[in-house]
């Protein structure tokens, strides 16, 4: 008996402590707060709200998602080292299912969003989308001819010149405006006419649901593996989660792809990369590794991490995190190295938007040695990974790059469709509102889960190796 009250007694001191007891309340505040000056952006600007709520909803829902795919891989592996720490990544990707939830305002906003939705009369939208599609990319293309003489489909350089507005899409230039005969105009209107079985409403709600039904299902299942064993200590489920692992991440990497594809990539309907969802699968990796490490730091703080998660694990944790940072800065340079050589004019305007107007120069180089060259520099010594206080720099830096990394991939869109000026782009507060409110709610979720069960899986049986973990 005496033994049993100890044993209840060690763990009860990897719970919550109580100075992060109120934590959940706090963030769900700011979320609420944030979507409420959100919501008063929308009345606004529709199309700017439409682009900077996508921003954060994709900055949040890639750390869930890069935090379902760290447990998915240690119960692949059967590894022992990370017991102590996929316990903070299980809590994230918990809050999968509330995305569902948070969806519904991009729902909402789905023609604000979407160019491909007013092609051909797609279920809404009709011939004036469809010309406003096609003339946004034949501007986009005169301002992105590839230095290839000899392509029949190379256009000529133009002088900078903004669209006029009209109606919150681009206006047609007289050549569209009479009648549609630009040989680009063609082209696209070919080229959206043989994606429209894959670009309409009805097939874009259908997959919707069906990644949604696949990360709750999975964030759900591989959580409660893990918290009913805290209970129970059956060993049985250890291997259950082991079994279900190999088809989930199947699933995921599915469903990953397609909604970046469908999500993100369909911002620009006619371009396209087939990298795209490999670099999102990395950036989701990359930040969600670094908030698990800067989560688990300030709970070590609090007491109850203090000695099952050592400098050992965040030995690892680092060099997981600095790995998969290369493995982002390749997929980035391959999908650029690519483009630049083939010099297509479908491909390469992605990057004339985020090189040649407005501030996007400047966010553009913040990407490139922000998100690569600084933390490169920075992590690949041992020294500091096992330094925790200039890790958690690193890892609080790696997070800010993620922000500024899914900005520069959905932002420059805004100016297209909006049919203004691209020059014309500047950052608003609807961005850092929008962000607050997707975060604080999703954190809040999480925080509140986190009151609920330990903070470690106190029933693994692979629990004793990874407290007395070491690395080689």
């Amino acid at each position: 008996m005496a033994e049993k009250k100890k044993t209840e007694k060690k763990e009860e001191s990897y719970n919550l402590p109580a100075s992060w007891q109120s934590a959940w309340k706090i963030s769900a505040g700011v979320g609420l707060l944030g979507l409420a000056g959100a919501g008063f952006g929308m009345t606004q600007d529709a199309t700017r709200f439409a682009h900077s709520y996508l921003f954060a909803f994709y900055v949040f829902l890639t750390i869930a998602l890069g935090s379902l795919f760290f447990v998915l891989i240690q119960r692949l592996t059967s590894a022992h080292w990370s017991v102590t720490v996929r316990r903070t990544a299980e809590f994230f990707a918990s809050g999968l299912p509330l995305f569902a939830i948070l969806f519904l305002p991009i729902l909402l906003q789905m023609n604000s969003l979407f160019p491909w939705l007013g092609h051909g009369g797609h279920e809404g939208g009709g011939h004036h989308g469809q010309v406003s599609l096609i003339v946004g990319e034949a501007h986009a293309q005169e301002h992105a001819a590839p230095p290839v003489a000899a392509d029949p489909h190379a256009p000529a350089a133009a002088a900078k010149a903004p669209p006029a507005a009209h109606g919150g899409n681009a206006a047609a230039p007289a050549h569209a405006q009479a009648g549609g005969n630009d040989a680009h105009a063609v082209e696209h209107a070919a080229l959206m006419e043989r994606k429209s079985p894959y670009l309409n409403r009805s097939f874009f709600l259908v997959r919707a649901v069906a990644y949604f039904a696949i990360w709750t299902i999975l964030g759900i299942n591989f959580f409660n593996f893990s918290t009913k064993q805290d209970k129970t200590k059956d060993a049985q489920l250890t291997l259950k989660a082991q079994r279900w692992a190999p088809p989930s991440t199947f699933l995921f990497a599915f469903s990953l792809t397609f909604a970046a594809f469908d999500w993100m990539m369909s911002l620009d309907p006619t371009w396209f990369s087939t990298i795209y969802g490999v670099y999102v699968f990395a950036t989701s990796v990359v930040s969600s590794l670094a908030l698990i490490i800067v989560v688990t730091m300030a709970l070590r703080d609090s007491g109850p991490l203090k000695d099952v998660v050592t400098v050992e694990h965040y030995h690892d944790l680092g060099k997981l995190l600095f790995g998969f940072n290369v493995f982002w800065a390749y997929i980035g340079f391959s999908q650029m190295m690519l483009i630049w050589y083939a010099a297509l004019p479908e491909e390469t305007p992605f990057y004339h938007r985020r090189w040649d107007f407005g501030p996007w120069a400047g966010v553009s180089m913040t990407v490139l040695f922000g998100h690569f060259v600084t933390p490169f520099l920075f992590l690949i010594s041992r020294n500091i990974k096992r330094r925790l206080p200039l890790l958690r720099i690193g890892a609080a830096w790696m997070l800010l790059m993620h922000v500024v990394d899914m900005y520069w991939f959905v932002m420059p869109n805004f100016t297209y469709t909006a049919g203004l000026d691209p020059d014309s782009f500047n950052f608003s507060w609807v961005d850092g509102a929008c962000l607050l409110g997707v975060g604080g709610v999703y954190l809040g979720f999480v925080f509140w889960q986190m009151t609920k069960h330990p903070l470690i899986p106190i029933g693994d049986p692979r629990l004793a190796r990874s407290l007395h973990f070491v690395n080689a």
